[in-house]
């Protein structure tokens, strides 16, 4: 079975987002397979949307394809509707950019981005046609290798996975590749034997583990430690440049430049400052090249710096107006997700804000002092208003704080000092900035393993909803501050399987069989089929959920992060006495022993720290001269087109990337006045979903003028699969827009499923008949209740229409299949569609293939296409260069 023939042709149409298993985005790797000696998926187990972005997943996919050997594609967890189709039809899981079936490739690795994702892991194995259970896979059956935030207890799903990754990948995934063409072909064993051989890499097969009175699985105390893999220099390492530029519209639709890795701030809840420890940066020098490149290669509108704390970067201030330099002579902009709760982050906040103010983010965790110095992250509270005064001050209208509930020692007094301290921010913020408002983002804590607050306490659901309820009414109030919480079910499930051990694999697979898929996501949580997999299985979650004794041992011991366990011990101490310490950078080494194991790097990343400090010390900000959109001198109109798996992209999917293609050609394009510019480009009228054009037409103003068949060349040059541009005109700022001139449209129409004397009768029918009346959605307004003359919003009902005056012609034509020629015209303001007529043609409209020809436009004797125009339109334009060119000379 032709599978991407099948996709095309059958599936595809029927699901939500098909961009999402298109596989042919701009910069995505196509190599021919049998020219490769290894193949390799990387899945991420969660939908595309989410997926794409993933950093770590980019980086890994670019290492592993620049070697001439091997080649790597993609998985995502496929939508509900996708999977009923795969399952309906008998169909395995897909790589997206061969679309081959994945159980044959030689290894399948997947991101552990979070314990909420694992259902979903057990759903990927299961339609890779693979069984869940490592021990009962073939010798021929790919190795599943997994790595990521959350593997740092790999255990609750250690049963699934043939090999794990504990650390930094950009140089192991090099080795797994080597070795899977080292052992092609021999038996799985003696695969997982080999790739136990690799520091960093943990096969759970091969290694010794002992069941304890308790019931729990531990790992033998002789054991030896899993040792985490630890890319030493940023600057060297990885960084996919090609990054991968979608058409479906992403959760963080934007490029991730990590510039900074690790974190020494201390916060005794987060497990990721602890395992990623020491701090490595990546130099601003390769920050701007990496950042260049990346632009120039992706079109992409925003950068984000990302790291655990951006603001911890030794010269933090140069890194940031530098990046700020390099996106704006790209037109794109700079986004700072992680930064300090200091007055530091307003300053950083308010350089990268040029072009919009959104707000600005401090996550303060706690609300009152006491719990702070549990959690070692101490800021007085009058620090906290005074920064987010100052934010109010330089007119940004919105503060965001994210606190936590749940937290070690909380008590109800902690829980309303949070409502207290959003009442107070805002009520202050309101005396420099009458628009002030508050976003409150409240999560429930988590003990995570390698964390001092591992052994901790997690809460129950009933517990959490208290907490919620309590601020709830606190701030009921006050409309100005916007409460958002995470489901109490969600952290709780998290909670079961965050610090379990292997016992917890029968319940995940308990609750996959029962159908829980995408825990993560609100409207997919199914908690009552989880309670009833706890049920089923036996699981005791008040052993998943209990407070640990720091003497006994974890799931986890086996795992080393540089960080002994004896030193989790003390900071847990600590806490409880209210001790707080300080960033290792800023005062002293606390001896956490990863100094004992990386002396060169924590020597430097302190000599960073006080040479950049000093540099900080004597910097000054360049003052900027705030952007003045210039006028625009040319207007170009452009014939285009989409065919093949882009007629699957919807209107908004395909304007988007088209824009892209527009910036990575480099087009000087004009944008619009006002708070959110936005490019000056229109199409002659909305690209419908699943319906192939090679007669659309795109009008753009520029701000520099183009010789327009150099400019024609340089967007054919970088579009993606299945878009093209074919010829150009200049045409005067006097003349309409494109989709004022739009009439109409004709079209070629396949229906390979029909016989040609069916459809000749039909054809017969609806040219003859007098009227054809049918449903269409419509708009009306409905008033908002007390508030005259205003209105709440726009509610779609169905109005019947007569589209026969629609119906221009409609005949047979001659071709291989069944096929036939429509002309629509707009009637009344209401424009002809022809998917309308397609479903008059056939009970089965998702068969047919829609072809636009060409657009009709308005002219003197009524309409006629626009490409009938096109020749003198071309004449017209290449006599004004020529003149232009002859003045300029």
């Amino acid at each position: 079975m032709n599978l991407a023939k099948v996709l095309d042709e059958e599936i595809l149409q029927n699901v939500e987002k098909a961009s999402r298993y298109l596989g042919t985005e701009v910069n995505a790797v196509h190599k021919s397979p049998g020219d490769v000696e290894v193949r390799m998926a990387l899945a991420f187990p969660d939908l595309y949307d989410l997926g794409l972005g993933n950093l770590g997943i980019h980086i890994l996919y670019d290492a592993v394809n620049r070697l001439d050997w091997a080649y790597c594609e993609r998985l995502y967890s496929p939508g509900l509707d996708m999977e009923h189709e795969l399952r309906s039809r008998g169909l395995k899981l897909f790589a997206l950019e061969t679309k081959d079936e994945v159980d044959h490739f030689d290894g399948i690795g997947i991101t552990l981005q979070s314990e909420l994702t694992y259902t979903n892991i057990l759903n990927l194995i299961d339609l890779a046609g693979l069984p869940l259970r490592s021990v009962e896979r073939s010798d021929d059956a790919p190795l599943i290798f997994a790595g990521g935030p959350a593997v740092f207890n790999p255990e609750p799903i250690a049963p699934f996975i043939d090999f794990f990754v504990i650390g930094d990948g950009e140089d192991v995934v090099i080795e797994i590749a080597e070795v899977m063409r080292r052992m092609k072909g021999r038996p799985r064993k003696a695969r997982l034997l080999a790739m136990s051989m690799l520091e960093g890499i943990y096969v759970p097969e091969l290694y010794p583990f002992e069941t304890l009175e308790s019931g729990a699985i531990v790992p033998k105390l002789d054991a030896p430690p899993i040792r985490k893999r630890l890319a030493k220099d940023l600057d060297g390492a990885t960084f996919p440049t090609d990054y991968i530029v979608p058409f479906t519209q992403q959760v963080h639709d934007r490029v991730s430049l990590e510039v900074l890795r690790g974190c020494t701030q201390g916060c005794r809840f987060c497990q990721a400052g602890m395992v990623t420890r020491p701090v490595r940066e990546r130099s601003i020098e390769k920050v701007d090249e990496l950042m260049k490149r990346t632009l120039d290669n992706t079109g992409y509108e925003e950068v984000s710096l990302v790291s655990l704390s951006t603001c911890d970067y030794s010269q933090v201030k140069k890194l940031v107006e530098n990046a700020v330099d390099v996106a704006r002579s790209a037109r794109a902009s700079v986004s700072l997700p992680s930064l300090r709760l200091d007055s530091f982050s307003v300053e950083l906040s308010d350089m990268v804000a040029e072009q919009r103010k959104s707000g600005v983010t401090f996550a303060p965790e706690a609300a009152s002092p006491r719990l702070r110095q549990v959690i070692n992250k101490f800021i007085p509270d009058e620090e906290l208003l005074s920064m987010s005064a100052e934010v109010y001050k330089r007119n940004w209208d919105l503060v965001k704080l994210y606190f936590m509930i749940g937290l070690p020692t909380e008590r109800d007094e902690d829980v309303e000092a949070i409502a207290d301290l959003a009442i107070r921010t805002v009520r202050h913020g309101q005396e420099f900035n009458r628009r002030a408002k508050v976003n409150m983002g409240v999560s429930t804590f988590v003990p995570k393993p390698f964390t001092p607050f591992q052994w901790a306490r997690q809460i129950t659901v009933d517990e959490t909803i208290a907490k919620q309820d309590l601020l709830q009414a606190q701030l009921r109030p006050f409309r100005e501050i916007k409460f958002g919480r995470h489901e109490p079910e969600e952290t709780y499930l998290e909670g079961l399987v965050s610090r379990s051990d292997r016992r917890a694999a029968d319940l995940l697979e308990a609750a996959w069989k029962k159908g829980c898929r995408f825990d993560a996501w609100r409207e997919h949580l199914r908690y009552d089929l989880w309670l009833e997999a706890v049920h089923e299985t036996g699981f005791d979650v008040d052993d998943a959920t209990r407070e640990r004794d720091p003497d006994e041992r974890l799931p986890w011991d086996h795992i080393d992060i540089y960080i002994p366990k004896q030193w989790f011990k003390e900071d847990w101490a600590r806490a409880k006495e209210l001790q707080w310490a300080e960033d290792c950078r800023r005062k002293r080494c606390h001896k956490c022993g990863v100094i004992d194991e990386e002396r060169e790097l924590c020597a430097t990343m302190l000599r960073d720290h006080i040479d950049g400090r000093k540099e900080e010390a004597e910097w000054v900000r360049t003052p900027r001269e705030p952007w003045v959109e210039p006028d625009p001198v040319q207007r170009l109109w452009f014939r285009v087109s989409r065919t093949k798996s882009s007629r699957f992209l919807s209107h908004l999917e395909s304007a988007n990337a088209w824009l892209r293609a527009l910036r990575r050609a480099k087009v000087p394009l004009a944008y619009s006045q006002g708070f959110h510019p936005q490019p000056r480009v229109a199409f002659s009228s909305a690209m419908p979903l699943g319906e192939e054009s090679v007669g659309e037409y795109m009008d753009m103003m520029l701000i520099g003028r183009e010789d327009p068949n150099d400019l024609l060349a340089r967007i054919q040059a970088v579009l993606p699969e299945g878009f093209d541009a074919t010829s150009v005109v200049e045409v005067p700022f006097s003349a309409k827009s494109l989709m004022a001139l739009n009439h109409g449209g004709e079209y070629l129409i396949e229906l390979p499923h029909l016989e040609r004397e069916q459809v000749a009768e039909r054809v017969k029918e609806l040219m003859e008949a007098e009227e054809i009346t049918l449903a269409r959605k419509g708009k009306t307004r409905t008033k908002a209740r007390g508030q005259k003359g205003r209105f709440k919003k726009r509610d779609r009902v169905m109005r019947m229409i007569d589209i026969r005056p629609m119906l221009h012609s409609l005949e047979l034509v001659d071709a291989p299949v069944t096929t036939l020629k429509l002309t629509v015209v707009n009637h009344e303001g209401r424009p002809g569609k022809a998917r309308e007529f397609v479903k008059l043609l056939t009970k089965e409209p998702q068969r047919a293939r829609v072809r636009r020809l060409d657009t009709l436009v308005e002219h003197a004797d009524g309409w006629r296409s626009l490409s009938a125009n096109w020749a003198s339109l071309a004449e017209q334009s290449a006599a004004a260069q020529a003149a232009l060119t002859a003045e300029q000379a």
